[in-house]
């Protein structure tokens, strides 16, 4: 699901489902904080939530779920790869800057 899909589903939500939504990611977030030896998928949690999840709010959950459980984990080496410096044609990579400082990178679209 596409986030343009998951925000008009959300937008046509009453505030006690989107209550609920909030709640449930908030359960779900917490177990994987709690089991953090082991591999537990948002399929898992959301199956063991059963009933505790309308069909309304299956489909904008399992999005935010996928998207939260995609890329490295904490502690996890994040892919090394090149990108392009701003205003500028040098390019540069992730792992140069391993061990002597923190690095930020905000991506988005300015279309």
């Amino acid at each position: 699901m596409r986030k343009e899909e998951r925000d008009r589903i959300m937008m046509g939500m009453g505030q006690e489902e989107r209550n609920d939504f909030r709640r449930i990611l908030q359960k779900f977030r917490s177990e994987l904080k709690a089991s953090s030896g082991q591999r537990v998928t948002a399929r898992q949690i959301l199956e063991a939530l059963g009933d505790e999840v309308s069909p309304g709010l299956r489909a904008p959950l399992e999005a935010v779920m996928a998207r939260d459980e995609t890329g490295p984990r904490v502690g996890e080496e994040a892919p090394d790869f090149f990108l392009k410096r701003m205003g500028s044609e040098e390019r540069v990579r992730l792992s140069s800057f391993k061990g002597k400082r923190p690095v930020a990178i905000a991506f988005g679209s300015y279309t």
